[in-house]
């Protein structure tokens, strides 16, 4: 297998993911299954969810107009997100390949029905609110993302035109219930995230439920949480990410 390589500025180095990086005991894969909207109340209530209090969530991705970054091999995904704790942070993530270097965190993500891939993302959150209000709002985009972040984001998909990204969303209201436990697995998150009705878009709900796991214990976990929401392992959207469906969903959006 050849392995094409990249040095980036900052002492970063990206590689592309032609086949699954070798697995470590140490390595953590990120199960996510989404909920069909016809099983979300039922769900709801197996997790006793009406009695945790959630975390409540703004969430905003940028890209460009024709969705070049997220539809680039490997993905390249930039997000802003703030809460009711008064966190920021924004995310630069590299989905399908492998960066390396100062701040940044790698591990395996599962979507039900499919297989899994490596994402590396550099997280900071140095940011100030208004400023990722602006950028949600289209204006300073490059502003709220730090220059370990800009490395990451050239290394993987090349120059960019900050200028030309737009906000996918953003989307409000998400609620985030942590640290789930249910007989006879890992503790579990739950997100549900109501999308608005857009023109030729009906409003939607996203309801995912996800665990972090030592990779060592994918399968057995990816089938208690199958078995557990009673999800479809199909190609359909059920098998599609959060990240997708709304990059999707806000297509063709300008503010």
């Amino acid at each position: 297998m050849k392995t094409y390589s990249l040095t980036l500025t900052l002492g970063f180095c990206l590689w592309s993911n032609l086949a699954p990086a070798e697995a470590k005991e140490k390595d953590q894969v990120e199960i996510k299954c989404l909920v069909p909207e016809n099983k979300i109340a039922d769900i709801s209530a197996k997790l006793d969810l009406a009695s945790r209090t959630p975390l409540i969530r703004v969430v905003c991705f940028f890209d460009t107009g024709s969705l070049a970054l997220f539809q680039h091999d490997p993905k390249l995904i930039l997000r802003s997100r703030y809460d009711s704790s008064d966190e920021t942070d924004t995310t630069a993530k590299v989905r399908g390949g492998k960066v390396k270097g100062d701040d940044v965190e790698c591990e395996f993500d599962k979507v039900c029905g499919k297989e899994r891939t490596e994402s590396c993302s550099v997280t900071s959150k140095k940011q100030e609110l208004a400023e990722i209000k602006a950028a949600n709002a289209g204006k300073d985009i490059k502003k709220i993302f730090s220059k370990k972040q800009e490395a990451v984001a050239k290394g993987a998909f090349g120059k960019i035109g900050w200028d030309k990204l737009q906000p996918y969303g953003p989307v409000e209201g998400v609620k985030v219930w942590k640290k789930i436990e249910m007989p006879g697995g890992p503790p579990l998150t739950a997100e549900r995230w109501e999308l608005p009705a857009r023109p030729g878009k009906p409003a939607k709900v996203l309801f995912e439920v996800s665990a972090k796991v030592p990779l060592s214990d994918e399968a057995k976990t990816s089938k208690w949480i199958v078995e557990l929401l009673g999800v479809s392992k199909s190609g359909s959207e059920e098998s599609e990410t959060k990240t997708r469906i709304v990059l999707d969903h806000f297509a063709k959006h300008s503010p």
